[in-house]
């Protein structure tokens, strides 16, 4: 028997994914992270030092200083990470910079911010949810971070979903009314970068999910549920730092 303090859409979505890596992560702790964590934490970290000081300001700091914050988080960060052969971290350090300055240009000057990294926790079917939105707008617009190899187009992942249903029951339960809207801004890491931006509003049904899921990965991990996902493209050796132990434990195979 488990016993559970909290939950969050993160740690929500990584049982649903694979509930053996949510036990590992809770029982070992967690593994060094990868380039793909490392890149997405120092873009958020620029992204965080300008929405911040414009809270006040109203206006965005220079390029230089937004990209020296993704800079300066970077190679503080590297040093933790762990990087494979096939790795380009020189390359997708540049692509970051740009990246950042890109989304300074087209995407910061669009947006007036009321608070940066917002805590919206809540009482979810017993169970308290802890969660911080990204960004939320004078508008009462939430808009969350988020990196991608490649445009998702117009689609929203269902994890996605989840995530933005829960900011958005978050954000009700503290401010009494719902946000206007909840979105995505995806920072897409391709040679010339781009920002892609997608908006959202969760209906009754959605929102009917965001309870049940929470219900039942609740009721998961208080009795000691835990499966690996061998089928999931995230069961691999790259992707999952648990794999020895989840490979020892549970027999199969994990692919490279």
């Amino acid at each position: 028997m488990f016993e559970l303090d909290h939950l969050s859409p993160s740690s929500i979505g990584q049982y649903m994914k694979c509930s053996a890596q949510y036990f590992y992560k809770r029982t070992i702790g967690p593994k060094p992270p990868t380039i793909s964590l490392l890149y997405g934490s120092s873009v958020d970290d620029a992204i965080n030092l300008d929405m911040e000081q414009k809270i006040e300001s109203h206006e965005d700091l220079k390029p230089n200083d937004v990209m020296d914050a993704f800079v300066s988080s970077w190679d503080k960060r590297k040093e933790e990470t762990k990087f494979f052969p096939s790795d380009k971290p020189k390359d997708l350090r540049e692509t970051g910079i740009r990246s950042v300055e890109n989304w300074l240009q087209d995407v910061a000057p669009t947006i007036q911010p009321s608070a940066v990294q917002e805590e919206l926790s809540f009482e979810a079917d017993d169970s308290k949810i802890v969660q911080y939105a990204d960004l939320i707008t004078e508008d009462g617009t939430i808009i969350d971070n988020k990196t991608a190899g490649r445009s998702p187009g117009e689609h929203i992942s269902h994890d996605h979903k989840l995530q933005l249903t829960l900011y958005g029951m978050g954000y009700e339960s503290k401010n009494v009314f719902a946000p206007r809207e909840l979105g995505l801004d995806y920072m897409i890491k391709t040679k010339t970068p781009k920002v892609q931006r997608v908006r959202w509003t969760p209906n009754d049904s959605d929102i009917m999910l965001a309870n049940s899921m929470v219900g039942f990965v609740k009721k998961g991990i208080e009795k000691g549920v835990f499966i690996p996902n061998r089928g999931s493209f995230l069961c691999s050796k790259r992707f999952c730092g648990y794999w020895k132990e989840c490979q020892s434990e549970f027999g199969g195979t994990v692919k490279p």
